[in-house]
């Protein structure tokens, strides 16, 4: 599995930041309905993380990679069409929220939580707004809280970057 670095620097290659929505209303924290059935991990050869996610051009997405060493693809957030992608509990959940109308602020509290009670899932995104980089913005001091069925919380430090894919030129 490729560092971090090597993600983010392929994600660069891919992505710049482009015309992003820099004013509007704060999108609520809250995300409560699943736009899709789970995806069985047994249904797709043994998943340990979220398959690649495209990004249209114009559109802009947050990416979350375990910190550890294995560095695996946790979770997704495509800011622009409002709906994300998270590994928890051996499969893919989809969530819907609303799409982001404004920028990120350096220093601001990062904070999602997607919420399905007929799937028992608590799965919580936090972590600090970071500095701007030349192809996005860093998610840090990030971890990923999934409440177990069993009623324990797993809390996974991740590492988080926001960028939007560039606008073809004419």
């Amino acid at each position: 599995m490729a560092s971090p670095n090597a993600w983010i620097a392929g994600l660069a290659g891919a992505l710049a930041l482009g015309g992003c929505a820099t004013s509007g209303l704060q999108m609520p924290g809250v995300a409560t309905a699943p736009v899709a059935e789970p995806v069985a991990a047994d249904a797709v050869e043994a998943l340990s993380e979220l398959p690649a996610q495209p990004l249209v051009a114009g559109a802009c997405g947050t990416f979350f990679w375990s910190a550890d060493s294995s560095h695996r693809f946790l979770a997704f957030e495509n800011e622009t069409e409002g709906f994300a992608r998270v590994f928890a509990n051996g499969q893919v959940n989809a969530f819907s929220f609303p799409a982001r109308q404004s920028s990120f602020i350096v220093g601001d509290p990062y904070e999602r939580r997607y919420v399905d009670a007929g799937r028992q899932l608590d799965l919580r995104l936090t972590g600090t707004v970071g500095e701007r980089l030349p192809e996005g913005q860093r998610i840090e001091r990030s971890v990923l809280s999934i409440q177990q069925p069993d009623g324990q919380r797993l809390v996974i430090p991740v590492i988080g970057h926001y960028a939007c894919r560039q606008l073809r030129p004419g």
